[in-house]
């Protein structure tokens, strides 16, 4: 005959069990402290507007924990009007600790605060990584670690064509890891944050940048061994004109990955080098190496109605990508890029 009074002392016993394995938690609260309200192209800064509160019940014992955050979806108004991820910022303001840890306060290197600002996109940012600071309260303790930050929205004309009455809410996600990687714990919320048309808004600068029909096909020929030795290097005097109401940085890159030829394969960008030089003072820029991405040439502080510049390309001397390369005729795709600083 089973004794079911021994069955009933099991159960308790287990329940008891798990009781105790729940209430041991270490967890992330994230919430929004206000909203964000930008009055001008200056941007605005805003102060301990978004919390990350950690909440431990012991015991626990847990090492090199992290904390990363990313802005869920698109920052978009109901206008359509969508403002860019890449120019709001978060930057740590300060913190509070409770209970078990406002009797073994830590400071801020101990808890691994990354205390530069932190450029928010869609994937995850790292806000702590690997923390030096073990979560050990003991059992029946409780403690709290409330880390508060600013939101930074970039000062800049681009605000201009955002300006409404109407809000762009701003959703943020910030997960709690193990040091694995694994997520303990995750939060989301909204922010909104409204673009005054009434604010202080500075005009957009005007720029614009060509490419003479001169150098509209730039050429390096090799003629001869010398050439292949020596390397070679063609100049486009005027080639590029520019204007600009504001100070600027002309970049280049190309559109391929590869200088492509159609019966002799492919050869490395970088094999290729761009200079630009001024036409009125013969100051050089910097020599950069052709690649796929934006590099800078050269930066100006004043306005001008309107620049020249003498484009050079040219390669190394005994190039051994050049040497055992294919004969044939190679090409790429160049774009001038000019930003406002």
């Amino acid at each position: 005959m089973i004794n079911n009074k021994y069955i009933q002392n099991i159960f308790v016993s287990f329940f008891l069990m798990a009781s105790l394995f729940v209430s041991a938690q270490f967890t992330l609260n994230s919430h929004n402290n206000g909203w964000v309200q930008v009055n001008g192209s200056s941007g605005v800064t805003v102060k301990n507007v978004v919390v990350n509160q950690l909440q431990m019940n012991g015991p626990l014992n847990i090492k090199n924990w992290s904390i990363v955050g990313r802005v869920v979806s698109p920052i978009v108004n109901s206008e359509k009007k969508e403002f860019p991820v890449g120019k709001l910022k978060l930057q740590f303001n300060t913190y509070t600790a409770e209970q078990y840890y406002a009797e073994n306060y830590p400071t801020i290197n101990q808890i691994g605060v990354i205390q530069n600002t932190i450029a928010m996109s869609f994937t995850p940012v790292y806000f702590i990584r690997n923390s030096p600071l073990v979560i050990n309260p003991p059992s029946g303790r409780f403690g709290s670690l409330k880390l508060n930050y600013d939101i930074i929205i970039e000062a800049g004309t681009y605000l201009n064509s955002l300006k409404s009455w109407n809000n762009y809410p701003i959703r943020l996600e910030f997960s709690l890891l193990n040091e694995f990687g694994n997520v303990i714990s995750t939060g989301q919320f909204s922010i909104d944050m409204q673009i005054s048309p009434s604010g202080n808004y500075d005009p957009a600068p005007t720029v614009s940048i060509a490419v003479d029909g001169s150098a509209s096909n730039g050429e390096l020929i090799f003629k001869t061994i010398q050439d292949y030795k020596n390397g070679v290097k063609k100049e486009y005097p005027n080639g590029l004109i520019v204007s600009s109401d504001t100070p600027y940085d002309i970049q280049v890159s190309s559109l391929s990955q590869y200088l492509q030829s159609s019966t002799s394969g492919n050869l490395d960008l970088n094999s290729v080098k761009v200079q630009l030089k001024d036409s009125d003072t013969n100051k050089l820029s910097n020599t950069v190496s052709l690649s796929n991405y934006n590099q800078s040439l050269i930066s100006n502080s004043s306005k001008t109605a309107s620049k020249k510049y003498t484009i050079i390309y040219s390669t190394t001397p005994s190039d051994s990508k050049i040497l055992n390369s294919k004969p044939g005729n190679y090409a790429a795709t160049l774009l001038y890029t000019i930003t406002p600083l």
